[in-house]
C-alpha cells in the first residue's frame, strides 16, 4: 500500500519552504492488523499430531545414525589406535586398554541403536494409531531421554525426540 502524494505546498512564513503532503503515513502498512477469524492456539491443540511424529522421526533417525557411527568406530577405528601415551591404572594390563575403550564406545553405540529404533517405531505408530498417542508419546519421550547414554544422536536427535514426545502428549483430540 503506497501513500498518495499530493504535491508541494508552500509553508507560510518569510522564506519559501516546501513540505510534502501525503494522504496517509508512509509506513502505515507495517502497523496494520488483519482481523483473525480463528484462534491459532486452538488450531494447534486440535490438529492431527503430525508435527510431533515428524520431529520424533527425524530425532530417531539422527539417534540411529549416531549409534551406527559409534558402533562402527568401536569396531574398526578404536582397536587399531596407538594407546602407548596413556597412563594405565594400577592392576590393569596395557594390552586390554583398546578392548576396554572399544567396549565402552560399542555399548554406547548399541544403546543409541536400540533407542533410535524404538523412537522411530514409536513415531511411525504415532502416525498410524492416533488413538494410542499417550503410549507412543511416552515411549518417544523415555527412549529419547535414555539415548543420552549413547550421546543422544549428537544431542540434537535426543532434543528433537523429546520435543516430539512432549508435543504428542500435549495434543488433545477435537471435541465432537
Amino acid at each position: 500500500m503506497k501513500a498518495a502524494f499530493r504535491g508541494f505546498s508552500p509553508i507560510s512564513g518569510g522564506r519559501k519552504r516546501y513540505r510534502f503532503r501525503f494522504s496517509e503515513p508512509i509506513y502505515s502498512h507495517l502497523f496494520c492488523t488483519l482481523p483473525m477469524e480463528r484462534n491459532p492456539a486452538q488450531e494447534t491443540s486440535t490438529a492431527y499430531p503430525k508435527t510431533a511424529s515428524i520431529l520424533a522421526l527425524v530425532g530417531g533417525m539422527i539417534i540411529l545414525l549416531g549409534g551406527v557411527i559409534f558402533v562402527g568406530v568401536a569396531a574398526y577405528v578404536l582397536p587399531h589406535l596407538n594407546y602407548s601415551n596413556l597412563t594405565v591404572p594400577q592392576g590393569m594390563d596395557r594390552a586390554s586398554l583398546p578392548a576396554l575403550i572399544s567396549g565402552v564406545v560399542g555399548v554406547m553405540g548399541a544403546v543409541g541403536l536400540v533407542c533410535g529404533a524404538i523412537v522411530l517405531l514409536s513415531a511411525t505408530m504415532l502416525l498410524a494409531k492416533v488413538g494410542q498417542r499417550r503410549t507412543w508419546g511416552i515411549l518417544i519421550l523415555v527412549f529419547s531421554v535414555l539415548s543420552f547414554i549413547g550421546l543422544g544422536g549428537f544431542v540434537i536427535g535426543a532434543i528433537l525426540g523429546i520435543v516430539g514426545g512432549i508435543l504428542a502428549l500435549r495434543w488433545k483430540p477435537p471435541a465432537i
